[in-house]
């Protein structure tokens, strides 16, 4: 998922994370929409931003 569709399906916020970070991100979200559909995604964006940066902060992702 291009990050401009990212940003803009999660409220058009700037997202925090490097390029390969928000490669993990879109991926999961794409996930998401297949599993719940878009409007759930978009209903819950502002917790999913939430927590993405959750995430970024506490250095949860772990890199090869």
């Amino acid at each position: 998922m291009r990050i401009e569709t990212l940003e803009a399906l999660l409220g058009g916020e700037k997202l925090p994370g490097t390029p390969e970070e928000l490669a993990i991100l879109g991926t999961r979200i794409e996930e998401l929409v297949r599993l719940n559909g878009r409007k759930w995604v978009i209903r819950r964006r502002r917790q999913l931003v939430r927590e993405w940066a959750y995430i970024i902060r506490r250095s949860f992702l772990r890199h090869p």
